[in-house]
């Protein structure tokens, strides 16, 4: 099976440069997990297309297009917020 690329909004991106240290890297080593085998990792999100990954505290949301092989990561932050404007 091919892998999955990865492309991360602006936003997100912005999000990752504000993080401690330890944070942004354990979610970039998840997220190259998930472009290898995306639905061992993840689970669909409820009520929209949209799926979220687990990282300690935070979550990675992200919407897969499965013909062409593309993760949009849409959000990145907290668990206790980042599900309120989805």
């Amino acid at each position: 099976m091919a892998d999955y690329e990865v492309k991360w909004t602006e936003t997100t991106v912005r999000f990752l440069e504000k993080m401690e240290s330890v944070d942004p890297d354990r979610i970039l080593e998840k997220m190259n997990l998930v472009s290898k085998n995306p639905f061992h990792y993840i689970k669909r999100l409820k009520g929209i297309p949209l799926y979220s990954l687990r990282t300690g505290k935070y979550r990675v949301i992200m919407s897969i297009e499965r013909e062409k092989l593309v993760i949009l990561v849409v959000e990145v932050g907290n668990r206790k917020n980042v599900y309120d404007d989805l």
